[in-house]
């Protein structure tokens, strides 16, 4: 007491000497340094009173920081891409004519199912009609000439260059006659496919012409995703992955296998083609639509996996808080590949330690830890 006596007066004389105009500072040097001297010595009288108090035992009061843990143990971990994709069907023909010639008629409309071989558009087919007439009028002809030319050859009647001048005009007409009715159904344009009429692009009067496109038809049944992938997972996705994928716009999900994996890396951007078959009987995925894939490109039945979040990086590398008897032990690990908000330790852990899922924030290397269930 006495001395914290003397502590407070030294401390009221240095207080009424800052007042002052002038003092002297090496005096007040001497006496700061005098001052600390004795509060080290209480502050050593004050534990020594305290240890007394408890046995001998030093106090130790640290805080206690709430936790929990997750138990770390083998289980299963995949990896994907996640990859913008279109749907395309191979069954989506643009249909033109073979040969030119007015419309006459249109047997179908646009949304129409019809099936392969159906008429859909007929051209007017006058002038090629009446080809065809004189042609089988000039083949009825040439073959009564030739069969009577045949009778007579028979007999040893007339010359053989007649005979065959008669049999090769009779044969040119036939060949003739056959080409024109050839031609004659290529004035219908026909369905090439079973499917629906998407679109019709010609109308009533107008005049067709080859390479000028007549009709779309359509068969959604069956389509495919098609998706571009960049070139550094190209020895990575292998046919039969597994893909999920799904239709936002249409609210639709659903999952399937890599159907096809290109082999050409394509020069301007860098991707290869991946496609994705996909049964469609209720029609109700439509060719061009946009699809998100998810490719599954790696798995593993026994990681040891972590919540991303948990682990922290400082200048020596990635480390997480693992439970060591109740306290906190700060554990460097080695990260491999993450998904969502998981990641797999390839390192630095094992099966049966105990990692800090929640305060861990709060908490240092040492720190006391309130298990929380």
């Amino acid at each position: 007491m006495k001395k914290l006596a003397i502590i407070f007066s030294t401390v009221s004389i240095l207080l009424v000497s800052c007042g002052e105009a002038e003092f002297n500072v090496e005096a007040k040097k001497t006496q700061l340094k005098e001052l600390k001297s004795q509060l080290i010595e209480l502050k050593g009288q004050i534990k020594g009173v305290e240890k007394e108090l408890n046995n001998g035992k030093e106090i130790l009061v640290e805080k206690k920081i709430p936790v929990r843990l997750k138990n770390i143990k083998p289980e299963a971990f995949k990896h994907y891409i996640e990859q913008p994709g279109t749907v395309n069907s191979k069954a989506n023909v643009l249909v033109s004519a073979e040969l030119g010639g007015a419309i006459k008629a249109l047997h179908a409309k646009e949304g129409d199912w019809v099936e392969a071989g159906e008429t859909i558009i007929e051209l007017d087919s006058e002038i090629m009609q009446n080809n065809i007439a004189e042609l089988e009028l000039a083949v009825i002809l040439a073959k009564t000439t030739f069969e009577r030319q045949q009778s007579l050859w028979d007999q040893k009647i007339g010359s053989e260059l007649q005979y065959l001048q008669i049999q090769n005009q009779y044969e040119a007409l036939n060949n003739k006659l056959k080409a024109a009715e050839a031609q004659m159904a290529k004035l219908n344009i026909s369905a090439p496919i079973s499917g629906f009429i998407e679109e019709i692009f010609l109308n009533m009067g107008e005049l067709a012409a080859p390479g000028r496109a007549a009709f779309r038809i359509v068969n959604a049944q069956k389509v495919y995703v098609e998706a571009d992938v960049a070139e550094r997972y190209a020895n990575v996705l292998k046919k039969n992955n597994p893909v999920n994928i799904q239709f936002k716009a249409l609210g639709i999900n659903k999952s399937a296998t890599i159907s096809f994996v290109g082999q050409v890396i394509n020069p301007e951007n860098r991707t290869f083609k991946v496609k994705i078959n996909l049964n469609n009987t209720q029609g109700e995925l439509k060719p061009n639509a946009v699809a998100s894939l998810e490719i599954q490109d790696y798995v593993n039945e026994k990681a040891l996996i972590v919540p991303s979040q948990i682990v922290k990086k400082d200048m020596r590398g990635d480390y997480l808080f693992v439970n060591n008897k109740g306290k906190a032990q700060k554990t460097y690990v080695e990260v491999g590949l993450s998904q969502a908000d998981k990641s797999m330790i390839l390192s630095g852990l094992k099966s049966g330690d105990q990692v800090i899922v929640e305060g861990y924030s709060e908490v240092v290397g040492g720190s006391i830890l309130d298990i929380k269930k």
